[in-house]
């Protein structure tokens, strides 16, 4: 006769360490950027149930994308890492824990104070980042005159609503960093165009013609066709050229 015993307190306590330990490996080789940052209290909440062989209840799941998003985590990182987390249980994965979390970090991501220079929609930087780096730029990294510039990949519109899905614009960042990778350009996505603040050489501006075809190919083609603008970087006609863009995709 086959006999059943509850783990020991103990045995819980190894098993939840143990997943723990080894979602966080399988979420570091999955490209979670930041180490430091990936412990919160939530993660325990998710572990403790998938540990003892239990779902992971729903609310659970949210309240770690709330904090996931609270702490400036972009969605494609957030369900990457959580991805990793079954992976580590060798379990098949919960879709409705993984709406959750999508539904927890969406519900944060739309009013939680930015506490990062990276936007948690593409991955890109925060226009508060951008904008200080154009300000150091022209007032510190210049060296010689036309030496930065800034280029601006002014997007189609969506025809359904003001701003592209999250899922796209998780892509589109993806894009973006894949394209300029190398470069040392910084770049930010605002009202439905691409900012980019480079060094002027010839390699850099074939790679901004590169990143603007790439961004057309996404999603088949909803981003074609895009324009591009380049300006001189002085501070004023860097922001007016910003302030021009925003203008036309806010009319």
């Amino acid at each position: 006769m086959t006999s059943f015993r509850t783990k020991s307190p103990a045995e819980r306590t190894f098993s939840q360490h143990h997943l723990l330990r080894r979602w966080r490996t399988a979420s570091y080789q999955r490209g979670w950027r930041f180490r430091a940052d990936w412990y919160v209290p939530e993660v325990r909440t998710v572990v403790i149930p998938l540990a003892s062989g239990a779902v992971v209840p729903a609310p659970a799941a949210k309240l770690l994308g709330a904090a996931r998003a609270r702490n400036g985590v972009s969605i494609r990182e957030t369900l990457n890492d959580f991805l990793a987390l079954f992976t580590a249980a060798d379990q098949a994965l919960d879709v409705d824990a993984l709406l959750s979390i999508a539904e927890g970090w969406a519900e944060v991501a739309e009013t939680a104070p930015t506490i990062s220079c990276t936007d948690v929609y593409t991955g890109l930087a925060t226009q508060a980042h951008f904008q200080r780096r154009v300000h150091d730029v022209s007032a510190f990294g210049a060296e010689g005159p036309g030496s930065h510039a800034l280029a601006i990949i002014a997007l189609p519109r969506p025809r359904d609503s003001r701003t592209h899905g999250w899922t796209l614009l998780a892509r589109l960042g993806d894009a973006v960093k894949a394209a300029l990778q190398g470069t040392g350009a910084t770049a930010m996505y605002q009202n439905s165009a691409i900012h980019v603040l480079f060094s002027v050489s010839e390699s850099n501006l074939s790679r901004l013609m590169a990143c603007k075809a790439v961004l057309e190919a996404l999603d088949d083609g909803s981003l074609y066709p895009a324009r591009m603008k380049f300006y001189p970087l002085s501070r004023a006609e860097a922001t007016a050229a910003t302030t021009s863009t925003a203008a036309r995709d806010s009319s």
